[in-house]
């Protein structure tokens, strides 16, 4: 019996041994599962969650004239900013409570007197605790030298840059480039997305910022940090070096840029020139302007307010944008419209100072009257009754399907964001508008070019330019883009005839000047334009929009002005000298052998 005992204890001791014999045989394949076969994922696993992606954006590219001349670039500047996890306290209203504390005695220091608010620290720290507070902006030299010599008083600082845009030529073209804006802040990322971070990147805000926007951001770049179990930044690593955005290079003239300005400083217009060949927009002023580095390093919300609430519209693109009635410079169009339909160039009209007609009086310039003229010399003389009796002739519909054929309430396909089609009206468009019928005085004053016919001065470059030509080009910013014109659909000898009178508007006819012969003094080839005055208002708010547009040579342009003055006093004598201005740099350049021909 008692054998039998013992040889039962030895059996149980036997499947004893055996079971934890297995059981430590389990114990080490697993183990050596976890240890070995899976460390890679555990360690993989266990990295990206201490592992955080951030969205380094690139460099801007370039904005160049064409010759090369930067309008555009950026730049690296300082800025001071704070590493939350060197302020890390157990609660998060200490670590904010520090990271203020230690922001107001720096910016003693600094003699900065704003610190961020404690709302943005601690929106900051709930958020986005792995990435550094930017506290301040925009450091000059002084200001660095003092955290130099005082980095060792206030740990958790440094300097770091960041890309601010920069105009080197100040306001010039100011409406035309734009501006740039930066997004709000280093971004945390929603659910799903490939960075769980991103860097405030600069974006366009307006014009050529904002058209080609995609095209002059850089390749943005990836950083890594390694974040702790509060999630504060513990180390970080660059993954991919950010690139710099595309240079554009543009059409525009700096020199032709800088005198067009010069003929509107102090004044409200604009003025577009062109090539005519190629739509090469060589100058685009609108005045007043404004200091696009006012919006460095950030855009402040006040300033930009005050230049929106300013009434003389220093943010308004007028050269594109803005909205006119053509006044006399329309005269050209109803010329053709006449002259295509048959009117003859001979026919002659007895001007006695007023048009009047079915209840309608409609003064001319000359308060005596020009006599009898053809259609050259009332172009030359800029007479209102006589395109008053040509349009009355030929009817609306020649009208309106020779400003058509030049664009005109129609996009010109500049490739900029501002690009307004004016008005054309007729009885559709009158009616939708204003649910009245379309009455005969209301051709009439289209036919000199006022009532509701709206323009843009680029537009009017464009019509000056396909008048010489006799191709409509769609103008171009950007120096690369292809060239796009179309014939227009008129008589080689109607053109010809439209020419002469032009010419003759500067050069008079050999007796007696041209109303625009102030648009040719001092230019060294022959010029042909016209003058126009456009009376808006009424009352006492009653002014005159004053304008010239031209082109020269006159046998072969290469270069296709219209210049509107507001406020001024007559086209020949307001705006047509300014436009011999802009010429003259022009023709001096080319023959310099600084003009593109």
């Amino acid at each position: 019996m008692k054998w039998d005992e013992s040889i039962l204890r030895v059996a149980s001791c036997w499947a004893l041994a055996a079971i934890f014999a297995v059981g430590l045989l389990r114990l080490g394949v697993k183990l050596r599962e976890f240890q070995v076969e899976d460390a890679a994922d555990y360690r993989g696993a266990a990295s990206r969650q201490s592992a955080r992606r951030v969205r380094v954006p690139g460099l801007r590219g370039r904005i160049l004239d064409r010759r090369g001349e930067t309008l555009a670039e950026s730049r690296l500047a300082a800025c001071l900013v704070c590493d939350p996890a060197q302020f890390q306290r157990r609660r998060y209203e200490q670590t904010c409570a520090a990271i203020g504390d230690a922001a107001r005695a720096l910016g003693q220091a600094l003699g900065r007197e704003t610190v961020p608010s404690s709302n943005t620290v601690a929106r900051h720290i709930h958020q986005l605790r792995a990435m550094p507070l930017v506290v301040w902006r925009g450091l000059d030299e002084r200001e660095l030298a003092v955290f130099a010599e005082h980095e060792a008083d206030f740990p958790g600082f440094a300097v770091e840059e960041e890309e601010v845009r920069a105009y080197p030529c100040g306001p010039l073209a100011a409406q035309l480039l734009g501006y740039v804006g930066r997004d709000s802040g280093a971004g945390a990322a929603a659910d799903g997305e490939k960075f769980h971070f991103y860097l405030p990147e600069l974006r366009g805000r307006a014009g050529l910022e904002t058209y080609y926007d995609s095209y002059l951001r850089g390749v943005p770049g990836e950083r890594e940090l390694t974040v702790d179990a509060n999630s504060y930044t513990i180390r970080a690593r660059a993954v991919e070096e950010p690139q710099r955005g595309l240079d554009l290079r543009l059409a525009l003239d700096v020199r032709l840029q800088r005198v067009a300005e010069a003929q509107l400083a102090g004044l409200a217009g604009a003025c577009v020139a062109l090539d005519p060949r190629t739509g090469d927009v060589l100058a685009f002023a609108s005045a007043p302007g404004y200091d696009p580095n006012d919006f460095v390093p950030r855009l402040d919300p006040a300033r930009y307010r005050r230049l929106a609430d300013d009434p003389a519209k220093p943010l308004l693109n007028r050269a594109s944008g803005g909205a006119y009635a053509p006044g006399s410079t329309f005269k050209p169009l109803t010329a053709l419209a006449g002259l295509s339909v048959g009117y003859p160039p001979g026919a002659t009209y007895p001007c006695d100072g007023v048009y009047a007609r079915s209840g309608l009086r409609l003064r001319c310039a000359s308060r005596w009257g020009h006599g009898e003229l053809d259609l050259r010399h009332a172009l030359m003389k800029s007479c209102n009754p006589y395109f008053c009796n040509l349009a009355t002739e030929i009817g609306t519909n020649a009208l309106l399907r020779t400003a058509r054929a030049f664009g005109l309430g129609a996009k010109t396909g500049l490739d900029l964001g501002v690009d307004m089609a004016g008005v054309v009206p007729d009885a559709d468009w009158k009616a939708r508008q204003y649910h009245e019928r379309w009455f005969f005085g209301d051709l009439v004053q289209m036919s000199i070019g006022q009532g509701m016919l709206l323009v843009s001065p680029l537009q009017m470059a464009r019509v000056a330019g396909a008048l010489g030509t006799g191709y409509l080009v769609t103008p171009r910013l950007r120096a690369d883009a292809p060239t796009e014109r179309q014939k227009l659909p008129f008589r080689e000898a109607d053109l010809r005839v439209v020419r002469e009178g032009m010419r003759m508007v500067v050069a008079g006819d050999g007796v007696s000047r041209g109303t625009g012969w102030r648009g040719g003094l001092d230019v060294p080839v022959p010029v042909s334009g016209k003058t126009g005055t456009a009376e808006v208002g009424a009352g006492a708010r009653r002014r005159k929009n004053t304008w010239f547009v031209a082109y020269a040579p006159s046998d072969a342009p290469r270069i296709a002005v219209a210049m509107v003055v507001e406020n001024g006093e007559s086209g020949g004598g307001t705006a047509a000298p300014k436009v011999a201005a802009v010429l003259k740099r022009f023709f001096a350049d080319e023959a310099e052998g600084g003009a593109s021909s």
